[in-house]
């Protein structure tokens, strides 16, 4: 009973302890002092600890290593250099232009001892991972193998004939040396990705070997019989300023992570994550020592006799520091023993188990060692085992001369080392040989951890599309949790009150890591670095990681470009030529292809006269021949007629371009009758109609009547985007095409009921703001054909043309287009106007997806869009001045200004902003959804406004504040499209 009493005090203790210990493993991280944070359960941890006390690796700014992350070329040339202390003697430039900044030394080094070549004459193949036979080449070059090297010698792996033939020696020169192994079942896999702990663990034991290692290459290249030996000697350094190709097939062509360009996104500091090295499956428990090459067992000397026991032919194995598992690798060749009493030996080589700072191991801890002749592990024959003799020492005072723990308190801490040497003596032959190394101490095992306890985080993609390809509705920012061993935590075990945070100081992302600021995602290659924040209470978990995206191109929407030709005149000398027409089409064709459509708008004094028909029967072949379009312009103000008069030039018009193009289908007396356009609506003749219009303004009784008479339901003017035709105000929209309000063209409709069915654009190419907005800027676009333009270049047209090419919005917005209406006449009789357009055309940019379209064309992609209304049709588009001049001090348009212009059929809103400024200005507030829209009359006078102007517009109301309903509307529009900078609404 009192034993039972006193089992259950026991219990309860025990029971407390753990408690005590699982509040604090939940509570606060712990990783056992360890370098890095993420290492615990790596199986080359100790070597990890080693290599970065040594400066050779570094970890990351969050204190991970990232254990099972793939290296790059350039990341294992750093790792190279270091563990074998190659430093460049010359400060030539690296000829490569693929190598990061802080990797051009150490492949620059590589380079000079013909470690490493690359692979053409500008590219290294940085970015590339190392293969397991990759790396074997480079350390065995580093040893002495050249290419003239032929060697019957091949390795023992079961698929060594997957090896490539240029690596075969060299994965056979790491093996015999034991510093490359096989997985349990001794297969090399040679084409495999080397990991970063994989990589640590083969510096780790070439550190540890030291020049011991080159002396045992030398031997057993020597072995070969070809002399090769020698060339460890001297490194033969490339002609100058030639550059070497490495002809071997050696890299695998994938970067380290296929989605991304390096620098990686997880790289904050300036010398990058060191790389893999070696065991593809690797062992839970490596050795601190190169593991031995042999699976024979290593010579334990005796305790206490100071000779070594007799191995007799065939021991029972006793298992090294790392036991290799079972498997079929066949042994590799072992010197049969001499009869004699001779013992010839040339190597000695310390083996010691892992020495864990735990006292209750020191009792049963030995050291050993193995004997070596020309590379190949020896067994002590029977009859020389009393003429071997040894000693091991330290200047620790730690080992007796046994190999055996003397003074455990010597024992440095977890993470130190202690420096052992070995002192073997052979009789006959009389031979001394010695060896030394360092054998780390570990520290004690901490419990092991939760697997799902998140110790690092990690983005699941490396990349973001450029602003104008980026749809920010279906981009979001994936995260990848992984624990301490560095594997995946499965979503369903992450912790409940886990909360992540973005730090991202260039405004582009939120704290939710959504898309903020659209317009300020750079250009394609950038890097947008930013931070991770990530917090679990629960887990005790709050750290802090470097995150970066690179910037790619991404696939383009479709953007269209409406051209509007106007002929005109009558007169010899004033009226369009067919050359004319000729040139000004095939100037678009040389550019763009034969592949596009455009508008012959033409005026009645064009058609009215049979000097021109030749122009008419140009125009019609062009009709048949692209699918080019027919189109009417009226180049007059709505102000100088009534609506009879509107009437009677159209009929005019059309009865007259049926005489003289189509003059098969004439009937006289028949003008003003509905039967002129029935005779061309036939399957024959309909293309020939005239399908848009083309003109300053359109009233709605206008717009009705072709719609009613000639089925016209496109029109582009410019005067809604001019500030005065005979004084007449009006301001449509110039960027966005919408079905126009019945009562008034320039007013978006905004349902079935109020939609005139009538698309109405602009000409976004002439004074799209204008002065009433800002002071001294006039026009932030100057039409090609501008009179007060006097440059022959069109270097001011060419920018603001890439500001909609390039338009961050563009993926957003209903159509992306541009428009012009060209005087083509006018343009050929004055030199500069022709120059700059023709200079226009041929440096428009080749690389954008613009397709040439018709004022009708465009009215059809528009419709196909946004359908029969206007509820989804939206546009946003964000430029800036190009800094021209022109002759008139009005029309300037400063570099130094930026626009924001967004607009749907509910409101439109323009925001400027000054370089310097901190926040951006409202200079436009038109409000879409008033009631009654107000109906464009006839016979304006010269200070009527024919717009839909309320709020915050300049001309009408210059201080006017808005309302805190116009300001909500604003906020939400603007969130809509994703801009979130510093706004002043007042």
């Amino acid at each position: 009973m009192k034993r039972e009493k006193e089992l259950q005090r026991i219990r309860w203790y025990m029971a407390g302890l753990l408690a005590v210990w699982l509040f604090c493993v939940h509570t606060v991280p712990v990783f056992a002092d360890r370098t890095f944070n993420d290492i615990e359960h790596s199986y080359a941890a100790d070597a990890i600890e080693a290599m970065a006390a040594q400066g050779v690796i570094t970890g990351y700014q969050d204190g991970s290593f990232r254990p099972i992350d793939f290296i790059s070329r350039q990341e294992w040339a750093s790792i190279f250099a270091k563990t074998v202390k190659r430093t460049s003697n010359t400060r030539g430039a690296v000829p490569f232009t693929d190598v990061s900044p802080w990797a051009l030394s150490y492949v620059q080094t590589l380079q000079e001892e013909n470690i490493t070549k690359g692979i053409s004459d500008q590219l290294f193949g940085a970015k590339h991972n190392m293969t397991r036979q990759d790396m074997a080449v480079w350390y065995a070059r580093y040893f002495g193998v050249s290419e003239d090297i032929q060697s019957s010698s091949v390795s023992g792996f079961v698929d060594q004939p997957d090896i490539s033939d240029y690596a075969q020696t060299s994965v056979w020169l790491m093996e015999q040396l034991g510093l490359m192994e096989g997985d349990k079942n001794h297969y090399f896999r040679p084409k495999e990705f080397v990991k970063r702990q994989d990589a640590t663990l083969v510096a780790y034991r070439v550190w540890l070997g030291g020049d011991t290692l080159r002396d045992r290459a030398k031997r057993l290249l020597d072995s070969l019989g070809n002399g090769s030996g020698a060339a460890i000697q001297t490194i033969n350094r490339p002609e100058s300023n030639k550059i070497v190709v490495d002809l071997a097939p050696e890299i695998s062509h994938q970067r380290a992570n296929p989605e991304i360009e390096e620098p990686r996104s997880h790289s904050p500091r300036p010398d990058p994550p060191v790389a893999p090295v070696t065991p593809t499956e690797p062992k839970p428990e490596p050795p601190v020592i190169p593991p031995d090459p042999s699976p024979r067992p290593p010579v334990i000397p005796p305790d206490p006799s100071p000779r070594p026991p007799v191995i007799p032919s065939d021991p029972s194995p006793r298992p090294p520091v790392t036991p290799r598992p079972p498997g079929p690798r066949p042994k590799p060749p072992v010197i049969p023993p001499d009869h004699s009493s001779d013992f010839v030996v040339d190597e000695v080589v310390i083996k010691a188990p892992e020495l864990v700072n735990q006292p209750e191991t020191y009792p049963s801890y030995q050291l050993f060692f193995d004997l070596y002749n020309k590379g190949h592990l020896l067994s002590i024959p029977d009859v020389s085992v009393t003429s071997v003799t040894y000693t091991f020492s330290d200047t620790l005072g730690v080992f007796d001369e046994h190999g055996k723990i003397a003074h455990s308190e010597n024992i440095p801490a977890a993470d130190g080392y202690i420096p052992v040497e070995i002192e073997v003596t052979i009789a006959k032959p009389h031979q001394v040989l010695k060896a030394q190394t360092k054998l780390i101490v570990k520290g004690k095992t901490p419990p092991v951890e939760e697997p799902s306890v998140i110790r690092s985080v990690y983005l699941a993609t490396y990349t973001i599309s450029q602003a104008t390809t980026l749809d920010p509705d279906a981009w979001n920012m994936p995260y990848v949790f992984h624990n301490a061993k560095g594997e995946v935590i499965p979503s369903g075990l992450l912790p409940s009150d886990l909360k992540l945070r973005i730090e991202d100081s260039r405004g582009i992302f939120d704290e939710d890591g959504h898309i903020a600021n659209l317009h300020l995602i750079p250009a394609v290659n950038s890097v947008i670095p930013f931070k991770i924040e990530v917090e679990s209470p629960s887990q005790g978990i709050h750290f802090i990681s470097d995150a970066e995206l690179t910037v790619v191109p991404g696939e383009r929407k479709k953007q269209y470009f409406a051209v509007s030709m106007m002929l005109q005149g009558q007169d010899a000398g004033s009226t369009t030529t067919v050359e004319q027409i000729e040139q000004a089409r095939q100037l678009l064709m040389d550019h763009f292809g034969s592949n596009l459509k455009v508008t012959w708008a033409m005026e009645n004094r064009f058609i009215f006269v049979e000097v021109n028909r030749p122009q008419l029967k140009k125009v019609l072949e062009y009709v048949d021949q692209y699918g080019d379009e027919v189109g009417i312009l009226d180049g007059y103000p709505n102000n100088l007629y009534d609506l009879p008069e509107w009437e009677a030039r159209m009929n005019e018009w059309l009865y007259m371009y049926r005489y003289n193009a189509l003059n098969e289908l004439h009937q006289s007396g028949s003008l003003g009758s509905p039967s002129v356009f029935e005779s061309m609506d036939t399957d024959q003749y309909r293309k020939y109609l005239p399908k848009s219009l083309t003109s300053f303004t359109v009233n709605p009784e206008q717009a009705q009547w072709l719609k009613d008479h000639f089925k016209i339901t496109s029109a582009m003017g410019w005067s809604a985007t001019q500030y005065n035709v005979n004084n007449m105000y009006g301001e449509g929209s110039p960027l966005m095409p919408y079905w126009s309000n019945k009562d008034n063209p320039i007013v978006p409709a905004q349902g079935v009921t109020n939609n005139s069915g009538i698309v109405f654009m602009n000409s976004i190419t002439i004074d799209p703001i204008g002065s009433r907005y800002t002071k001294d800027s006039s026009r932030w676009t100057l039409h090609p054909g501008d009179p007060y333009v006097t440059e022959t270049d069109a270097a001011p047209q060419l920018y603001i043309a890439q500001q909609y090419l390039d338009n961050p919005y563009q993926r957003l917005n209903t159509v992306n287009y541009m428009s012009i209406i060209l005087d083509i006449n006018w343009l050929a009789k004055n030199h500069n106007m022709s120059q700059i357009w023709e200079s226009f055309v041929n440096h428009f940019p080749a690389d954008r997806e613009v397709e040439i379209v018709g004022v009708d064309g465009l009215k059809q992609i528009y419709e196909s869009l946004a359908g029969s209304n206007n509820d989804h049709t939206e546009f946003s588009l964000m430029f800036r001045g190009s800094g021209i001049k022109a002759v008139m001090d009005s029309n300037n348009s400063p570099a130094n200004l930026r626009y924001l212009w967004t607009e749907n059929a509910s409101q439109r809103i323009i925001l400027s902003k000054e370089d310097g400024d901190t926040a951006w200005s409202i200079i436009d507030f038109t409000d879409y959804t008033r009631n009654p829209v107000p109906k464009t009359p006839f016979n304006l006078d010269r200070n009527t406004d024919v717009s839909y102007v309320t709020g915050r517009n300049f001309k009408l109301k210059p201080t006017a504040p808005l309302t805190a309903e116009e300001i909500q509307r604003v906020k939400d529009r603007l969130k809509e499209i994703y801009f979130a900078e510093e706004v002043n609404y007042q």
